[in-house]
């Protein structure tokens, strides 16, 4: 996991961010108001520059965000706004999540980053633990469907199995990832009309009951 940190945190020090569309994720943004997710206090997994964390406080959530990355949170720090979030440096595979009274966990490409089930599994056992009763997870991921390129992929069956331990699926959907900034668009040297597969996944934390039973 070492490399995979020192990866991340690279790519961010080369100002190589193609996933960071600057604006809120759609996904995030239709499940919010549509769902809808009252405000709460939500954990942002994966936050990077921190887009999504200051657009949740916007909305009137109480919000904590982590990172694996310095300079990904130096970034989010720096922004407009980012001083009504809480920032914080967290590796989620060997560190504890900070909390266990969430009410919404959002991630966008955290969940597709690990290549191992039982990393993939412990993610989503984490995740289970650090929210309330009846909480909710929503993880937007990088589809096995459709061509081999831009973010890592994730199966429908993989992130079952990780989750549904945990969690009860409330809707797992196919759909595409944001439109890329045009600038990054060029720089990967995609044509406008490519557009990324994806899922979108929301899930419930099972009752006590349930999980007793792990």
């Amino acid at each position: 996991m070492d490399q995979f940190k020192t990866d991340w945190e690279q790519l961010y020090r080369d100002e190589f961010m193609p996933w960071d569309t600057k604006r809120p994720d759609s996904h995030l943004i239709e499940v919010v108001q549509n769902f809808p997710i009252k405000p709460c206090r939500v954990l942002d997994v994966g936050c990077g520059t921190g887009t999504h964390a200051i657009w949740l406080t916007k909305q009137g959530f109480d919000v904590t965000a982590i990172d694996y990355s310095e300079t990904a949170l130096k970034l989010a720090r720096d922004k407009a706004d980012a001083a009504h979030c809480d920032f914080r440096l967290v590796d989620v595979m060997k560190e504890p999540l900070p909390g266990t009274d969430y009410r919404f966990v959002f991630d966008l490409g955290c969940f597709h980053a690990f290549d191992e089930a039982q990393e993939r599994r412990l993610l989503a056992e984490k995740i289970c633990a650090c929210l309330e009763e009846g909480g909710l997870w929503l993880t937007v991921s990088g589809s096995c469907d459709g061509p081999e390129m831009g973010p890592p992929r994730v199966s429908a069956a993989d992130i079952v199995t990780a989750a549904e331990p945990f969690f009860e699926v409330l809707f797992l959907q196919a759909t595409e990832l944001d439109e890329l900034q045009e600038e990054d668009r060029e720089a990967l040297g995609l044509s406008p009309a490519t557009r990324i597969r994806a899922w979108s996944c929301l899930m419930r934390k099972r009752p006590p009951e349930a999980l007793e039973e792990l």
